[in-house]
């Protein structure tokens, strides 16, 4: 077999990833005095960004109004993100944002009919009256729309921003979520994976990768803190509870300066409010977990607890080929939602928690057992002030633990732990001209400890304490109608690794409407990380994933993206994004392999480089919904001046979900995804090893044992994979209860798809066969 070097692994691309390139060189620029210039392009940058903000007060609309509100669910009081209004008979409108909340600027004073809709809702026209230099306060309630037999209810029309700088950007609902199969449970994970660029490396793990980055690249925020472990059960399924969620923000990249610290992705999760109106109670089991729901209104707001419990663990022998299954997890969320014109007209607080554990006890002393848990409580401060200015305001700690007890096995005892504590300032100023300035700062207090055994016996305890202190500024260009532009910058002003990463970070998008439904568009970024987990890619299930601030030995990771897309809309129901990327990444952690002594380090940097075009297609005509996703795409590691595939490398991915309302409470989906075969390290052949004891007199070569010589690293592919997932749910109701009862198949078929090749037989190893699952769902 010919070794996988350089030349044989290196892409066919012009562009390649080089530490020393200027762009990916940290931009620490530091005085001898101990402070730091700035190049002469940020204050270029700084000062555009002063000319912009500084024409857009000059050019503010003089004897004009705003019209401005919150936007509800009438029965239940939730905010609806993402609705959209209009003033009739003018070009002047805007969307609701996560939070149910919208400004119109820029208003002749007069007497307008304001239309308000969202998939899913009656649309509702209301009057409004607006004075010169005045800001109208309309509060609106649209009410839900029984539908069900004539259009599937997904996602949102066209956005009412169609110049809007969002390349990049998905926005899933919870319809989309629901209607994905699950496997033993739901799962927003596996609803990203629907989505081009979205890679998993198995049926047994939902951790993702996107676009060629690492699964510990990946931000996942809950209500705006930190998910340091968000899945349940070796990574199968997520632990937060779909039940909870509003809205899934999804940036698979050129994320905007208001979000750090990943090199790769951001998801979002925006939890509901508890119902306002009355109490409610959800009941919902699976077979493998039950959970319980309780909402309802308080004095000036609403509550909302929900609660997931494993059951019979023994469902997990399917995902694990027929082995023992010792799982034992649990979540719980809550939130409290307040608002109260005694204390503020324009501001609502949400008091929020997550607590989650997972668990593995063997029964046989010699196996070992895992021991995983989260922590999180924060507090959020939406608040819209009397200048059209928007503000955000969140508080929160999040914690981690995670330990392995090795009982009477060969394992090592090790333990990790991290402690998150953050705060987040958030404003956005909305001009006249439609332009936007969205400005911030975040502090975070950082701490880690990881405490191992080595093969000697001896204790290794690492404990890491940081602050890490970051401002941002991004102006949004949207007053004209055909471009929309956005360009920023993040400032890191204290950083938490003793080898900082980039000291400032550029970033910028752009939308350019060459037609009513023709749009291009692009974005670039710069990115860092300071956070990792010391993992070992050869490990196909991995339990133990510590998390910990980059050792001070290491340089921190970063990157840059670079997109360009289009996207069109054919017809009111068919939408087409077509996006091509380029992603170098230098100075992530890998392990030394070459570590033979104690003093050698355990870790090592090392470059990387992704680029490929993926496709996204949406169909929604009336009672069908259908999504189809493909991705053509390429991922490198360098080390040693070698190229290397890493284990999620697919060369090409196709994702279908369809969905289809069958009427009288019936709902089918099914989903279908086919790809290229993962890279694997083969085996190039074996030898005789004979051990030598050198206090031995005499040398015994009769028992030599056969140990394997491996190939070039990751040089070797799996066959192509390809799975089918079914689901039918029936809604009705029982007197005034209402229930929802589901089947789902996974792998209809009984597709044997490869998992890996047994090092010591030889054997083929298969994932996921075929397997039935139930669900029923009773609210009250």
């Amino acid at each position: 077999m010919p070794r996988f070097t350089e030349e044989l692994a290196r892409p066919r691309c012009s562009v390649v990833c080089n530490c020393s390139a200027s762009w990916l060189t940290p931009i620490n620029r530091f005085t001898p005095s101990g402070g730091f210039r700035l190049p002469s392009g940020v204050f270029t940058l700084l000062l555009l960004l002063v000319a912009i903000h500084s024409f857009s007060f000059s050019r503010a609309a003089i004897d004009q109004g705003r019209v401005r509100g919150t936007v509800t669910d009438s029965s239940n009081g939730q905010p609806i993100p993402y609705a959209n209004l209009v003033l009739k008979g003018t070009s002047l409108g805007s969307s609701t944002n996560s939070s149910g909340f919208y400004h119109i600027s820029s208003v002749p004073p007069g007497t307008y009919v304001l239309m308000v809709s969202q998939v899913g809702y009656h649309t509702k026209e209301l009057a409004v009256a607006v004075r010169e230099n005045q800001i109208t306060q309309t509060d609106i309630q649209l009410s839900p729309a029984v539908i069900e037999t004539e259009e599937m209810l997904i996602v949102g029309e066209r956005p009412a921003r169609p110049n809007e700088a969002n390349l990049g950007l998905q926005r899933i609902s919870t319809k989309e979520i629901a209607m994905v199969p699950p496997g033993v449970e739901a799962d927003i994970f596996r609803a990203l994976q629907s989505s081009p660029g979205v890679t998993t490396t198995s049926d047994v793990s939902a951790r993702y990768y996107v676009r060629g980055g690492g699964s510990d690249q990946n931000l996942v925020l809950l209500n705006g803190a930190t998910v340091y472990s968000p899945f349940h059960t070796l990574g199968i399924f997520s632990a937060v509870d779909p039940e909870m969620v509003s809205l899934l923000e999804f940036h698979e990249g050129g994320f905007p300066p208001s979000y750090g610290g990943r090199l790769s992705s951001i998801l979002n999760v925006v939890t509901r409010d508890g119902n306002r109106n009355r109490f409610q109670g959800t009941a919902n089991a699976t077979l493998l977990a039950g959970k319980l729901a309780l909402e309802g209104p308080v004095p000036g707001g609403s509550f909302l607890v929900t609660g997931r419990k494993s059951w019979y663990a023994s469902v997990m022998k399917h995902y694990l080929k027929n082995q023992d299954s010792p799982f034992d997890f649990y979540d719980l969320s809550w939130k409290l939602s307040y608002s109260s014109p005694a204390i503020d007209e324009n501001s609502r607080f949400a008091f929020h928690g997550f607590m989650s554990g997972d668990q593995v006890i063997n029964d046989d002393l010699f196996q070992e057992n895992y021991l995983i848990r989260n922590r999180i409580v924060g507090l959020n401060w939406h608040k819209i002030w009397s200048t059209p200015l928007y503000s955000v305001v969140s508080i929160s700690y999040s914690g981690f633990d995670a330990e392995l007890y090795p009982n009477l096995s060969q394992a090592k005892p090790r333990k990790n732990r991290v402690s998150d504590f953050t705060a987040d300032w958030d404003f956005t100023y909305l001009y006249d001209s439609k332009d936007e300035f969205a400005f911030g700062w975040q502090n975070k207090f950082l701490s880690t400890s990881l405490e191992l055994q080595n093969l000697y016996g001896n204790k290794l305890s690492v404990e890491q304490h940081g602050v890490d202190l970051s401002a941002y500024a991004d102006y949004r260009f949207y007053r004209w109608d055909k471009i929309g532009f956005t360009i920023g910058i993040r400032f890191k002003f204290v950083a938490v690794s003793e080898y900082r990463p980039l000291l400032y970070e550029l970033r910028g998008s752009l939308t350019y409407r060459l037609t009513p439904s023709v749009s291009v568009k692009g974005s670039f970024g710069w990115y860092s990380q300071e956070m990792t987990t010391l993992s070992d890619e050869s490990e196909l299930i991995s339990v133990f994933e510590p998390w910990v601030i980059t050792p001070d030995y290491l340089n921190s990771a970063r990157a840059a993206h670079f997109s360009l897309g289009m996207t069109t809309y054919w017809t009111e129901a068919l939408t087409t994004e077509l996006e091509g990327y380029f992603k170098p990444i230098a100075n992530l952690v890998d392990v030394n392999e070459k570590k033979f002594t104690q003093k050698d380090r355990d870790f090592v940097n090392v470059d990387g480089e992704s680029y490929g075009l993926e496709l996204l297609t949406l169909y929604q005509p009336g009672r069908m919904y259908a999504k189809l996703g493909y991705a053509l795409s390429w991922a490198f590691k360098i080390k040693n001046g070698v190229w290397y595939f890493p284990r999620y490398d697919i060369r090409h991915s196709l994702n279908l979900l369809v969905g289809y309302e069958l009427g009288s409470g019936w709902q089918t989906s099914a989903t279908w995804a086919v790809h290229s075969g993962m890279p694997f390290t083969p085996i190039a052949g074996y030898y005789d090893r004979v051990d030598f004891d050198p206090w031995s007199f005499v040398y015994d070569r009769g028992n030599p044992e056969p140990s394997t010589v491996w190939g070039s690293r990751n040089s070797a592919r799996l066959p192509a994979y390809h799975r089918m997932d079914l689901s039918l749910n029936r809604k009705f109701q029982i007197e005034s209860a209402n229930v929802t009862a589901g089947i789902s198949l996974i792998n209809v078929y009984d597709k044997k798809n490869m998992f890996y090749f047994n090092r010591d037989t030889g054997k083929a190893v298969y994932m996921l066969r075929i397997l039935p699952s139930v669900s029923l769902k009773v609210e009250l």
